[in-house]
């Protein structure tokens, strides 16, 4: 969990002060020490593969809805940022590791989520990272509906993976 604060940090405070470096770096630390065969477990990789594609989707849907905007020197501003979908990859890399126990609590997820990823996205504007650009709290129900299904629906695949792998042995 430690890592992936690192790069919720590295990435938004370098979105926030244009100085996107920082984020790959921590992201590509945080993949090796996941990936280690001590740590490695089935599916992360296609979990990644996942997470980021649902990531794109998603934050360039609250783009065009007109709830965000992000920050750093993106050029398709339409679309969700490298930064962003970095986190999204980071997330995925503690679906089997830190929030393996989530994967048996699915509803506690959806709350979780619900919560905690608008959560996020308000810190991050307060980092300069994400400008919020509405003033109903329509982006506040927005994201957290959307989070309440997507965490949710991540750990499902997360521990699917690791049944389909448990078959084969």
């Amino acid at each position: 969990m430690i890592w992936m604060q690192a790069l919720w940090f590295a990435a938004v405070v370098g979105a926030g002060k244009d100085t996107l470096w920082l984020a790959p770096i921590v992201l590509a630390l945080f993949v090796y020490w996941q990936t280690r065969p001590v740590n490695h477990k089935t599916g992360d990789y296609k979990l990644v593969l996942v997470a980021v594609v649902l990531g794109f989707i998603l934050d360039s849907a609250w783009i065009k809805l007109g709830w965000l905007e992000f920050s750093g020197n993106w050029p398709a501003k339409d679309q969700a940022p490298l930064w962003i979908l970095f986190l999204w990859a980071g997330l995925a890399l503690t679906l089997n590791h830190s929030l393996a126990w989530l994967q048996s609590k699915l509803w506690l997820a959806a709350l979780l989520g619900g919560i905690s990823g608008p959560l996020s996205y308000l810190g991050a504007s307060r980092l300069d990272a994400v400008t919020i650009t509405t003033e109903s709290s329509s982006w506040f129900i927005g994201l957290g509906s959307a989070w309440a299904l997507a965490l949710p629906l991540l750990l499902w695949l997360a521990a699917r993976l690791q049944q389909k792998e448990q078959d084969y042995v």
